[in-house]
């Protein structure tokens, strides 16, 4: 893997907020503090290719030049061309996404507007525009979405890209409509900034995290009209009891709460939730978790002590993010992954699915490994589903906090992007990752009917997502271990290094039914 922030001119300078890959992985697309959206090619390098120089009769001064040139640019893990840059905003671009077949682009900001792109088929030139001579496409206006009074921070697609849903700090989450052009459902549970929303990709919940400290579940289907009909909160998460951490050094009967999520003192714009694209996991930032107690003294945490946060007791509350399987979806969270330094605010997961390590147990029941990435304010740490560390961190590479990262649709290349005004990549090299898992699970391709089943504890039945997001084993004695501020390798199996604690099944909650 070779790591490197790419110093161009991104946005004049100006913070990043967002960025996103096409499904195809031909355009790079970025959202910036300047109220434009850019358009971009960013291409893994073939190995040993650079640039050279054919004129011969260049001046001394030239040549130099060249030369640097060529220097910087075979410095590059990436080959980057833009191609297009889009104003229609008024003000900062919060986030920007493609729809799951690439056709359209979304983009959203501070001036409270939606806007949806698409691709012109023939070049056109724009009035005003300083980079009309080097765009190479052109991106026309298809529709404004107008509802929030308030800026707009996130927003995901739906499976079938004919409905999206955004959050604000106007404190609600909206579902849009391609087809009718307007809102066509308001969530107004949560009371303080909504700053993360995300799409199950099997079509049956969409899911919401707000700075009040609670992530909220909501469940809908389709009606025989074709609509999309919503229910209310399934299930809003706020607070977790000190019983059901599984340790060994901690009393099973102990009382008490805290909660699950930073509250709005959290220094971020967003906490950008996830579920995976099998639907199987969701992974949520901006987690607290109580500190574990551990026999070996010499074992500490690098989190600054004045600025941890404190529960009602005064106990010390580490930064995570939770792990929720589908099949305890509207339940509680079965684990989680961290102890970061500084809290995670954004999850995204590789759109590729690769073949399972033999030499490796797997935390998951899951026939394949997916990889995810989380970002924290300062640091970028990748996993996969099969093993409890971290495959590698990434940190030190930017001035500004990191807002948002994407992976190409190969997952060779994870881009992150800060507030600083510069993007980094993180490039793997062929077969750096694993062996792509061709064979895709069945129940990904229904897309409003699939209905939630308990784990079934017949051997013989058939394997569903929620069979495979059962853990393994349950492990109960993991204390914390200090995170990492370089790249690991993951070939050094003897230093765990972030190592998820799973919870406990509730007392109070009887065993999943048989049925």
């Amino acid at each position: 893997m070779l790591a490197k922030t790419l110093e161009i001119n991104w946005h004049d300078g100006q913070a990043i907020y967002s960025v996103d890959f096409s499904p195809d992985g031909l355009r790079y697309a970025t959202a910036g503090a300047d109220n434009s959206v850019r358009i971009w090619s960013i291409q893994k390098r073939p190995d040993n290719v650079s640039l050279t120089t054919k004129n011969s009769s260049s001046t001394q001064v030239e040549k130099k030049e060249q030369q640097q040139n060529k220097q910087l640019v075979d410095s590059l893990p990436v080959n980057i061309d833009f191609l297009s840059e889009l104003r229609r905003h008024s003000s900062p671009v919060n986030v920007i996404r493609f729809s799951p077949r690439g056709d359209y682009l979304t983009s959203a900001g501070d001036d409270a507007c939606i806007i949806l792109w698409k691709l012109s088929p023939s070049k056109e030139s724009s009035f005003g525009n300083e980079y009309n001579d080097y765009e190479k496409e052109t991106w026309t206006v298809v529709n404004m979405f107008y509802g929030h009074n308030k800026e707009i921070y996130d927003l995901a697609w739906s499976p079938c890209g004919k409905y999206f849903i955004t959050a604000s700090i106007d404190n609600t989450a909206r579902i849009w409509s391609l087809a009718e052009k307007t809102c066509i459902h308001v969530f107004a549970d949560h009371t303080h900034y909504v700053q993360g929303v995300t799409w199950d990709p099997l079509g049956q919940y969409v899911a919401t995290q707000s700075s009040d400290r609670s992530m909220a579940i909501y469940k809908y289907r389709k009606t025989q009209t074709g609509k999309l009909q919503f229910s209310p909160c399934s299930r809003r998460f706020v607070r977790i009891d000190k019983g059901k951490i599984a340790s060994s050094h901690d009393d099973p009967n102990a009382t008490g709460s805290f909660r699950l999520y930073h509250d709005e003192n959290l220094v971020s714009f967003f906490r950008r939730l996830s579920f995976s694209p099998d639907g199987a996991l969701l992974i949520t930032p901006a987690g607290l978790n109580k500190q574990q107690e551990t026999s070996q003294s010499t074992t500490t945490v690098t989190t600054n002590i004045s600025d941890a946060e404190m529960d009602e007791n005064g106990d010390e509350l580490l930064n995570c993010s939770y792990i929720y399987p589908r099949n305890t979806l509207l339940k509680y969270p079965v684990g989680f992954i961290g102890n970061y330094p500084k809290p995670s605010i954004a999850i995204r997961w590789c759109p590729t699915l690769f073949k399972k390590r033999r030499h490796l147990a797997s935390m998951f029941a899951l026939p394949y490994r997916m990889l995810y990435a989380t970002a924290t304010q300062d640091s970028i740490y990748i996993y996969d589903t099969q093993q409890s560390r971290p495959i590698c961190a990434i940190s030190g590479m930017h001035f500004a906090p990191i807002t948002d990262l994407a992976w190409s649709n190969d997952g060779s290349i994870l881009m992150f992007a800060s507030a600083d005004g510069y993007c980094s990549a993180a490039v793997f090299s062929d077969g750096e990752l694993g062996t792509k898992y061709e064979k895709l699970p069945e129940t990904i391709v229904h897309e409003h009917d699939v209905e939630m089943m308990e784990i079934p504890s017949n051997e013989e039945s058939q394997t569903t997502i929620d069979d495979w997001t059962k853990p393994q084993k349950r492990r109960t004695s993991i204390p914390p271990t200090p995170v990492p501020t370089t790249t690991l390798n993951v070939d050094k199996p003897k230093k765990r290094r972030i190592t998820p604690i799973l919870i406990s099944t509730p007392s109070s909650l009887p065993p999943p039914s048989n049925n």
